[in-house]
């Protein structure tokens, strides 16, 4: 017995040992992933909430709360003439009531920048006569006119972002973009998939292959300058085809990779079925195959929509008017050697960042399954 127990101390001490160092690495892998998730997540929080300051602020205090915005009932507004460089948002040959011009002496003073019309017939009696140089406090104003001055003053960076930056039209492209050409690389790389992977070339399939991976190492920054020229002999540079197409050809590799390899991992059994039944190639990749391939399809479609969507260089290059333009192409446009409005790119980039945030957190499952799906099946 005392033999025995002498045995049996040294499994326990290891026993503990191994179970101590588990604690330990799980301790440790918790740290670092937590270190990670704020590295990854604190400047998405700051950008969000740093889109609700002044660009005084955003120089000034570049971490704290946003303050002058928010903090807006007793701002001081001076009164102007009209003036060529104030942007009307009426039609005074249209609307001819009368307004009192007024513009922010706390925001973006001098600037015409932050500019409210005010209907004459709507303020008070003594403020109907103000005259320009003349000043008032939002205080002073109506109910009603106070709460649109100061939703508006909150909202200044987007509404500015949206107005001065037409992002409305370049959001509207960004999609038109991401939509059809994602369409397009996954029904071609379908079908390019289901020929490597299944019809019998099977040498002819890999060097095909092969080709397209070497695709694959190309980037826009790469082939931009033939790629404009390309595109200009053929006149498709500043037209919505012209770059609907070009995406559409670079985001071929990575799918056809991943497809092919995903389907690669299907049963032949299906496909033999499919034609001792009489069906055609076509009725067995619409009716056999892309069902089964759901997953990867989900994949590609995700990965090329986030890729497209976010892309900057090549519509920079190649869209030359306000029409074509994309939303990374507004979200520059207020960088410039005059200045730089940070709070409307700012807002802006939250525009931009909110689509994709939002698909990640709905897909980030079928991303996982269907690439991983792709590499077990291999």
């Amino acid at each position: 017995m005392p033999g025995r127990s002498t045995e049996v101390a040294p499994r326990f001490v290891a026993a503990g040992q191994r179970a101590t160092g588990r604690l330990v690495g799980r301790a440790v892998s918790y740290i670092v992933l937590t270190i990670w998730a704020l590295i990854t997540v604190l400047p998405l929080v700051w950008m969000f909430y740093s889109s609700f300051k002044s660009n005084d602020e955003l120089i000034t205090s570049i971490f704290g709360l946003p303050h002058d915005l928010f903090v807006n009932r007793e701002d001081e507004y001076a009164v102007i003439p009209p003036a060529l460089n104030v942007i009307l948002p009426y039609d005074p040959e249209v609307d001819t009531r009368e307004r009192v011009i007024i513009e922010s002496a706390t925001i973006s003073p001098g600037r015409r920048l932050m500019v409210q019309f005010l209907l004459k017939e709507k303020l008070p009696p003594e403020l109907r006569g103000l005259q320009p140089g003349d000043r008032l406090r939002v205080s002073q104003l109506p109910p009603a006119l106070r709460l649109r001055i100061n939703l508006a003053t909150i909202w200044f960076n987007y509404l500015s972002a949206f107005v001065r930056g037409t992002l409305g039209l370049k959001f509207i492209n960004s999609v038109v973009y991401t939509a059809v050409s994602t369409f397009f690389i996954a029904l071609l790389a379908l079908m390019i998939s289901f020929a490597l992977s299944k019809l019998p070339f099977r040498k002819l399939s890999l060097f095909i292959l092969g080709l397209i991976g070497m695709g694959y190492l190309l980037s826009i920054q790469s082939v931009i300058i033939p790629l404009f020229l390309m595109l200009s002999s053929a006149r498709l540079t500043d037209t919505h085809l012209g770059i609907i197409l070009v995406y559409t050809a670079f985001g071929m590799p990575l799918a056809v990779l991943l497809m092919t390899q995903f389907m690669r991992g299907l049963p032949d059994s299906l496909i033999e079925s499919a034609y001792i039944d009489g069906a055609s190639v076509f009725r067995t990749f619409a009716s056999i195959m892309v069902p089964m391939s759901t997953p990867v399809i989900v994949t590609v479609c995700i990965i090329s929509a986030l890729g497209i969507w976010n892309e900057f260089l090549l519509v920079l290059v190649l869209a030359s008017s306000e029409i074509t333009k994309s939303l990374p192409v507004g979200v520059f446009s207020f960088a410039s050697l005059m200045g730089t409005q940070l709070g409307w790119q700012l807002a802006a980039l939250v525009i931009a960042t909110a689509p994709v945030i939002a698909v990640y957190l709905l897909f980030n499952k079928s991303i996982t399954k269907g690439v991983v799906a792709g590499a077990l099946k291999g």
